[in-house]
């Protein structure tokens, strides 16, 4: 499926649709060029919640495909030494699952709301996503795997993404605050041994990844899209935007190991889905 229909293009380069236009990016249809706004993802400096940044004075819509592919922002504050915050959550982003396997098609649409000015909840573009994400890499339990996550992504003009596949928790949240603080974008963790998908929205750290690799991560924001569902192996699942310790996520995020197949490259490690531009 071609990712048809018109994009803006900021200043910065990065692609961004409204709500109202998802729908029909994902069917390939053309796009309103009217209901297409800019937006520049929240990001925050020091401690405490973040703000939403303003487009820059000089971006210029334009419509249309971009035959680029987008260039990711520049961290939209400037760096500063001690504890460092960030959190692209906007209230009304996230989306939960409108069926029991339809995981990783709403952490798809919750990414996508939240890289967007406005947000689309319908189970209609739910629905479109997953038959997005299975056709670009189909998995055997009948749902998608994590690469269709992020070749939906990258088709649908959201930057380009590739999944991430590390020896440990620590190496993998260390990776994905890294792109997250790179490019202003939400990162995946594929939880629950593989099973489910999160949204990782922001995180805190002990310095800013975007001036130094001497930091630790904290802790991570996560949208957990089988909110507000009770599991009777995980439990209760998370509200959106909750702030998950890092010493608490053995419990969810377990290394991979599907029944269905073996995964030669994935088994035994920690699978992420991250923004790359």
């Amino acid at each position: 499926m071609a990712a048809g229909g018109l994009v803006i293009a900021l200043a910065a380069g990065t692609l961004f649709v409204t709500g109202a236009t998802l729908g029909n990016l994902v069917m390939g249809e053309p796009a309103a060029a009217a209901s297409i706004q800019p937006s520049v993802p929240a990001a925050a400096v020091g401690t405490g919640r973040a703000t939403d940044a303003q487009p820059s004075a000089g971006a210029t819509p334009s419509a249309g495909p971009s035959s680029a592919p987008p260039a990711s922002p520049s961290p939209s504050a400037t760096p500063k030494p001690g504890p460092f915050a960030m959190d692209l959550y906007r209230r009304g982003d996230f989306v939960g699952e409108k069926t029991a396997v339809w995981c990783l098609a709403a952490a798809v649409q919750t990414s996508i709301n939240i890289m967007s000015p406005g947000a689309d909840q319908t189970k209609a573009t739910q629905k479109r996503l997953f038959d997005l994400a299975r056709s670009l890499a189909p998995a055997p339990d009948g749902a998608a795997e994590p690469e269709g996550w992020a070749k939906a992504l990258t088709r649908l003009g959201f930057g380009r993404y590739e999944v991430s596949v590390q020896p440990s928790i620590k190496a993998a949240i260390t990776l994905g605050a890294k792109a997250l603080r790179k490019t202003n974008r939400p990162v995946g963790l594929l939880v629950w041994r593989g099973a489910h998908s999160w949204v990782m929205s922001g995180f805190t750290a002990t310095a800013d990844p975007a001036v130094t690799d001497r930091f630790t991560v904290t802790a991570v924001r996560i949208e957990d899209v089988w909110y507000p569902r009770f599991s009777s192996i995980w439990g209760y699942s998370r509200p959106p935007d909750s702030l998950v310790p890092v010493r608490k996520l053995p419990e969810d995020f377990l290394p991979w190991k599907r029944p269905q197949a073996r995964y030669p490259a994935k088994d035994g490690r920690f699978v992420i889905v991250i923004p790359t531009r």
